[in-house]
């Protein structure tokens, strides 16, 4: 069963998420975060194949949870992430070039975010 922790303060993008998940790419077990920190309680719950992460958000920005899941060791260390925003040019080097990392500009191209999914299965299956 293919699990996917979604990411996102905005409730609409999470709706649009969930659908895209459950019927494009088959996922049965989708979990939401509104915030880095509920994100990370989740990561330290629950393994997942995939994380789709937004940057922009309250309490824990997504660059901020992404250095705090690659550098504690746990479940979801090495998940593939897939960080989605409008925000992508602003990140920093260190972020951008972190494993098992994709970026993806807002508005997403769901060829690209089809792309990163399959990517990140098979990234998820070597691991």
């Amino acid at each position: 069963m293919k699990k996917v922790l979604i990411v996102d303060d905005e409730k609409d993008i999470r709706i649009i998420f969930d659908e895209i998940f459950r019927h494009d790419y088959g996922f049965e077990n989708i979990t939401f975060a509104q915030d880095g920190l509920e994100a990370f309680t989740e990561c330290s719950l629950q393994k997942f194949d995939i994380i789709t992460l937004d940057h922009m958000m309250p309490f824990m920005k997504g660059a901020e949870f992404l250095i705090a899941l690659r550098n504690k060791p746990g479940l979801n260390q090495k998940t593939p992430v897939t960080m989605i925003s409008a925000f992508i040019p602003e990140l920093s080097e260190t972020i951008t070039s972190i494993e098992n990392t994709y970026f993806l500009e807002k508005p997403v191209d769901f060829t690209r975010l089809s792309r990163y999914v399959k990517m990140s299965l098979k990234v998820k299956d070597a691991v």
